[in-house]
């Protein structure tokens, strides 16, 4: 979810830092729930053995169904640059026993990977990159996704949901725990890579976007 688009990446990683240990208890305040990260794990289109990026991982609470998805044959990489976020995501890990997790601490701009992927997740985290560094994030993850791949976003859809003017005393308050953008549309830089479907949810509150990567150059 978003916040003030004045926040540099710093401050931004250091926000994360902090509410870390408490973003589990916190998630239901951003109307975050199960049946939203199973919506975008769903548009991943996911296969037994399938190997999956996830940028912006977080505390790792997509983790979960994503590696339901992949199963203990497939692989899923999580990447974000806050360190207190990670330390929660591998707690999930360790209690889930998945030997098939790699967490990398990288901005999605500059993360070196070395291997490509069947489907990447941008889930809640697209609004938190600085808006001028989201067309390179996009492109390095694009690079790396396989041809038949699928790119998903999910992210909210502040500006789009009719129930804005009830919402949106409570976004200002929730975004300066969790700072972004509340009214990122990434459907305008997705466009740039190929077709974009896009699927509400949550009464429009949020988006799931979808662009798939031709089979055939």
């Amino acid at each position: 979810m978003a916040g003030s688009a004045s926040l540099d990446q710093d401050a931004i990683t250091a926000q994360y830092d902090r509410i870390a240990p408490f973003y589990r208890a916190l998630s239901p305040l951003f109307l975050i729930n199960p049946g939203l990260r199973r919506q975008a794990v769903a548009a991943m289109a996911l296969h037994p053995g399938g190997d999956v990026l996830e940028v912006g991982v977080g505390s790792g609470r997509n983790l979960p169904y994503l590696l339901d998805a992949v199963g203990p044959r497939g692989s899923v990489t999580g990447v974000d640059l806050s360190a207190g976020m990670l330390a929660e995501a591998r707690k999930l890990v360790e209690v889930r026993g998945a030997a098939n997790v790699e967490l990398i601490e990288a901005s999605a701009v500059t993360v070196e990977l070395d291997r490509d992927f069947d489907a990447v997740l941008f889930s809640l985290s697209y609004s938190v990159i600085p808006a001028e560094a989201r067309p390179a994030a996009l492109a390095r993850a694009w690079e790396r996704l396989r041809p038949g791949g699928r790119l998903v976003v999910l992210d909210g859809g502040i500006a789009r949901t009719r129930l804005r003017p009830l919402i949106a005393p409570i976004v200002r308050r929730l975004t300066k725990l969790g700072p972004g953008h509340p009214d990122t549309n990434p459907e305008d830089d997705l466009a740039r890579l190929g077709e974009v479907v896009s699927e509400p949810a949550l009464l429009d509150i949020y988006f799931v976007y979808t662009v798939t990567k031709p089979a055939t150059a």
